[in-house]
């Protein structure tokens, strides 16, 4: 049987030249083939262009952020004093319908053209630093936004959505991924319903503890996985840039297991290959 074709999607290109270095890696050794840029990040204006030779290899797309880095737009989009909301003040907000549309859309228009202008071409997809574009409102604004470019510059939408039984087998983290889908259900009934493009499954999701071994966590991400289906990564190197990385330990373990010889062989084993995605 032909190998079910999956995108292994590297996030947070352009946060830290540690993370860039070891997306890149990757990249170099054909083992991702999905890259996921912050386009207002401190490094995507010297880091971004690097992507470009890896086009055709990979999907190359935008990390939509509302956390943890100062968005383009003033206001409500962060605080006065710059510094970025966290996930838990965006969370607490979305439910509560508290945003106002007009700047939500136009930040994605923002960090969209940026991503698109240090590419030199259109983005892949559309996703979101801890994935805030699946919340109320925000995932509106995502879809309208989607919706309105012209159809061959429509990016794929990726959501967190995987079936429950699936999840519950594969074991790794199923209350965070169950959390992760219902959300995201939402936002893959809008999808469905403008029939924009969106992924077959996704995976990747853990607690970024170190207790157990990335490879046993990554055996498990690939179970039920099948064309089209994102697993999701966070892989960087060893650095001194002075970013204070909260996921520094588990991106060099993931960087490790996805530079060896027993991530093909994991892949072989599980009947999947890398590939872009494809409608």
């Amino acid at each position: 049987m032909e190998p079910a074709r999956i995108i292994l999607n590297a996030d947070d290109f352009g946060l830290s030249a540690e993370i860039d270095a070891g997306i890149l890696a990757l990249l170099n050794a054909g083992r991702l083939s999905g890259v996921s840029i912050m386009a207002a990040a401190p490094l995507a204006a010297q880091d971004v262009p690097l992507l470009r030779p890896f086009r055709e290899r990979a999907d190359l797309g935008l990390h939509f952020c509302l956390t943890e880095i100062p968005t383009f737009t003033g206001g409500g989009l962060h605080r006065f004093d710059g510094k970025p909301h966290t996930f838990g003040e965006v969370q607490a907000r979305a439910w509560r319908g508290d945003y106002d549309r007009d700047q939500l859309r136009t930040e994605l228009q923002r960090q969209w053209c940026a991503a698109r202008d240090l590419l030199g071409f259109v983005p892949a997809h559309i996703d979101s630093h801890q994935h805030v574009h699946q919340l109320p409102v925000i995932r509106d604004v995502v879809v309208e936004f989607v919706a309105a470019l012209p159809e061959s510059e429509r990016p794929y939408v990726r959501t967190a959505v995987d079936s429950p039984a699936t999840i519950l087998r594969r074991g790794v983290n199923p209350a965070r991924s169950l959390v992760f889908a219902w959300v995201g259900r939402g936002l893959q009934r809008r999808l469905q319903e403008r029939r924009l493009a969106t992924n077959d499954g996704f995976s990747g999701v853990y607690d970024f503890g170190t207790r157990v071994p990335y490879r046993d966590r990554f055996r498990g991400f690939l179970s039920g996985a099948r064309t089209n289906t994102i697993i999701l990564c966070h892989p960087g190197t060893i650095g001194t840039s002075g970013y204070a990385d909260p996921l520094s330990a588990t991106r060099r373990l993931e960087l490790a297991y996805l530079s060896g010889n027993d991530f093909p062989d994991d892949l072989a084993k599980a009947g999947v290959k890398l590939g872009r995605f494809r409608a």
